[in-house]
């Protein structure tokens, strides 16, 4: 009778040591798998790859291990994608809390969005912390505060985009302007100062996006291939990549940018005119920041979704971009214009001003070597024309691109007006005083030289067989008058002030110290450059401080100023690159506007890395220089040309042991190079080889070079030039013009009287750029380019 209940125990015993069993199998499946992830989390710092770039966090390497022992074993993929691909100086300095709050952010971000992406884009496009090399800022947390409620009703990344950049420009005040600090600000720099230029502004966007999940990442262009200068703007991860330029929403949504038809021109084969996205994931390709060239930002080319393969070629069209000013020419006024032709239909348009991008102009295509109408008129209150202020016939040239400036003194009226490329009519007088005249020249220069105050002369034609001119006394003056009043002096002065060279995103500080009294003629400048290069900012800073020493003050001399000059970066060739010799340009510029010195008494020396600068800025820009000096350097291969110094004094001295990077070796082939072009050009090239028997790379006996070189002054107009090109850059060599300048390129040009000769090398367009100090306008003048023969009266 008890059978039965001791088997319902025994079954009840049973089931619950099965219950038991399954519930202690749970737990310790449960328990095993917390000990494998947690298995899992410390060992990523047992990766190879992540162990390899533990070593080169060096003392930060605590911080890296300190975040890798606390991510969420969720967010450890994108720990690791960060650590893997970070730059090196990242890895030595961002702390573990920096990292772990940004992945977090990041994480949290995309859970919260209402689309989907795939973790490589998240990855590469959402989580970074960092766009290119600006400043690390947290930025993640008050942009997420701000522009999640302006994203909650999205659907789509692209409709977030556009509405965040409507938006958030007005939230923080911040604006487009030239006058910022830098280019490469962080969000916290550009808020501070309301102000960012096209990358600064790319930036806050891009980070903007970023906070609430919307992938993003910068796009530029080193050099637009139609305007001068680059640009920079976003793309949007949309189920593809899409463009918009920052703080300049467009109506019509995505994909539609004051600056599309200028990115359809780039060309996927030239660096230069190319268009690069980043990419924080490590690749091939490096991003272009023509502030920072020396720093490594991974980009990808893109150049082929931008360009217009259908687009027709375009031939017999020119773009004609029209530019309207105040009085002095600081600020951009908006005007409304009407152009009219008979080989054009009308178009019109209204000026750019204020935050627009100084290369958003308002641009008309039409015929070349045609004639129009152009008419300007006030914008009324409804936005379209309003009273009339001018009205003249203007003449379109050749040129593919054309750029036009006109002065508004006040809405009333327009000073100059725009004028053909000839005036009405021409006075027999040879002065400038006739107003007529003199208006018209300033036109020409205003519009023509845009700015560039050394050149004092007019282009009348762009092709070699008539590129001549009738210059009229007082033209130099003239030109000069109209550069000071231009907006490229402001820029300059601002910069002089602050004892600083800029050039695009480079920039330059310099000490400058006068020594002995102002000569009757102005002060000679004499422009040093340090050692040191491919090395930490802190050793380039101690060679920089050297210099502002190195060079003895020659006391005996009537006085100069002595400008010691830090590169701008601290790259192997930071004084040899393409960015230098603008640079240079505009630190002659600046002291000749503002710094009181003798246009013909400018001096560059260098030593070691300086040294190099001197080998390359002299026989590129020699037209610049009485003379320069190079020590404990030598030519670089392929830049430096000893036939482009046949009228400019060039010194070089090199120790007998000094054979490093074969540069013994390379001063000794490049004296022989200029013993050849003495003996075959007697009177030309004053150029002296300075070997010093028993010294190494230091020390040699070259500090008081500044007394050797005084005496030199710079002859502005040769009449017999060579010019071999090195680079596609310096597009100008004495009163020669090459608007597309190659290496490889010769031109041969002598004058004799009022014959000139000219024999070129593979250079089929230039430009000869003449005045009175070369030839005599009142009398014919025959150009001989190779064969052919030309005879050219006025």
């Amino acid at each position: 009778m008890f059978r039965k209940p001791l088997l319902t125990v025994s079954a009840l015993v049973f089931s619950l040591l099965v219950f038991v069993f399954v519930q202690d199998h749970a737990i310790a499946q449960k328990l095993g798998n917390k000990k494998k992830a947690s298995k899992n989390k410390t060992s990523l710092k047992d990766d190879p790859e992540i162990a390899k770039q533990l070593e080169l966090a060096g003392e930060n390497r605590a911080e890296l291990e300190k975040a890798i022992n606390k991510v969420n074993h969720k967010q450890q993929d994108g720990l690791k994608f960060l650590i893997l691909n970070m730059p090196e100086a990242d890895l030595k300095g961002l702390s573990s809390d920096f990292l772990l709050t940004n992945i977090r952010l990041a994480y949290r971000a995309r859970a919260k969005a209402s689309w989907k992406i795939p973790d490589e884009i998240f990855f590469n496009d959402v989580l970074p912390y960092a766009n290119i090399d600006e400043p690390r800022d947290p930025w993640r947390k008050k942009f997420y505060d701000m522009c999640r409620p302006i994203v909650k009703d999205c659907k789509t990344p692209g409709e977030a985009a556009q509405k965040l950049n409507e938006t958030i420009f007005k939230e923080i005040s911040v604006k487009y302007s030239t006058k910022r600090k830098r280019a490469n600000q962080s969000p916290k720099e550009s808020i501070e100062q309301g102000l960012a230029s096209c990358t600064g502004l790319s930036i806050i966007l891009t980070d903007a996006c970023r906070s609430v999940g919307v992938p993003s990442r910068l796009v530029g262009i080193p050099s637009w291939k139609n305007k001068r200068g680059n640009h920079t703007w976003i793309e949007v991860w949309d189920d593809g990549w899409h463009f918009t330029g920052a703080a300049e929403p467009s109506s019509e949504g995505l994909n539609h940018t004051w600056f599309q038809k200028d990115a359809a021109l780039a060309d996927p084969n030239s660096k230069r005119h190319s268009i690069y996205a980043v990419s924080f994931k490590k690749t091939e390709t490096k991003f272009p920041m023509v502030w920072s060239p020396e720093k490594r930002v991974y980009a990808e080319n893109v150049t082929e979704r931008y360009i217009d393969k259908k687009k027709d070629s375009g031939e017999g069209k020119v773009q004609v971009m029209i530019r309207a000013w105040n009085k002095d020419k600081t600020e951009r006024q908006i005007v409304f214009v009407k152009v009219t032709s008979e080989e054009n239909a009308s178009q019109s348009g209204k000026t750019k001003a204020g935050t627009a991008d100084m290369n958003d102009m308002l641009t008309f295509e039409l015929e070349s070597n045609s004639k129009c109408t152009l008419q300007l008129s006030a914008v009324g209150a409804d936005g379209k024309a309003g009273k009339e202020l001018a009205s003249v016939e203007l003449e379109i040239g050749g040129d593919p691109d054309q750029l036009i400036d006109v002065v508004v003194e006040s809405l009333d009226e327009l000073k100059p007006k725009p004028v053909s490329d000839k005036p009405k009519q021409e006075s027999d007088d040879e002065s400038t005083k006739d107003e007529s005249t003199k208006d018209w020249l300033g036109t020409v220069l205003t519009r023509d030289l845009g700015g560039e105050a050394d050149r004092y002369f007019y282009e009348k034609s762009k092709s070699a067989e008539n590129a001549m001119l009738k210059m009229r006394n007082g033209v130099r003056e003239l030109a000069w008058e109209r550069y000071l009043k231009s907006p490229i002096p402001e820029a300059q002065k601002e910069d002089f002030e602050k004892n600083q060279v800029t050039f695009e995103k480079h920039l330059s500080p310099y000490t400058i110290k006068e020594v002995g009294k102002r000569p009757e003629n102005g002060w000679p400048l004499f422009i040093a450059m340090h050692g040191g290069g491919g090395a930490p900012a802190r050793v380039n800073d101690s060679q920089w401080r050297h210099m502002q020493i190195y060079y003895k003050d020659q006391k005996d001399l009537t006085g100069y100023k002595y400008l010691a000059l830090r590169a701008p970066n601290n790259t192997w060739n930071g004084f040899y690159d393409d960015y230098v010799y603008p640079l240079i340009e505009n630190l002659i510029r600046q002291h000749i506007a503002f710094g009181d010195i003798d246009p013909n008494k400018v001096f560059i020396m260098g030593y070691s890395h300086g040294g190099y600068g001197a080998f390359a800025i002299g026989p590129k820009i020699p037209y610049r220089f009485a003379a320069v000096h190079s020590s404990a350097a030598a030519p670089t291969g392929g830049q430096t040309s000893a036939k482009t110094l046949r009228n400019t004094r060039f010194t070089f001295m090199v120790g007998e042991k000094d054979t490093a990077y074969g540069r013994r070796k390379r001063c000794e082939k490049f004296a022989a190079q200029i013993k050849e072009l003495k003996e075959a050009n007697e009177g030309h090239y004053p150029v002296e080889f300075m070997y010093k028997e028993g010294f190494g790379h230091g020390g040699l006996p070259d500090r008081d070079m500044i007394s050797q070189m005084y005496e030199y002054e710079r002859d502005p107009a040769p009449k017999h030039l060579t010019w071999e090109m090195t680079d596609s850059v310096v597009k100008r060599f004495f009163w020669l013009r090459a608007s597309k300048p190659e290496r490889g390129q010769v031109i041969d040009a002598k004058i004799e009287g009022n014959q000139i000769t000219v024999e070129s090398e593979k250079c089929k367009s230039f430009s000869i750029l003449l005045d009175s100090r070369l030839i005599d306008p009142a009398k014919p003048i025959e150009l001989k380019v190779g064969d052919s023969v030309n005879q050219i009266k006025y």
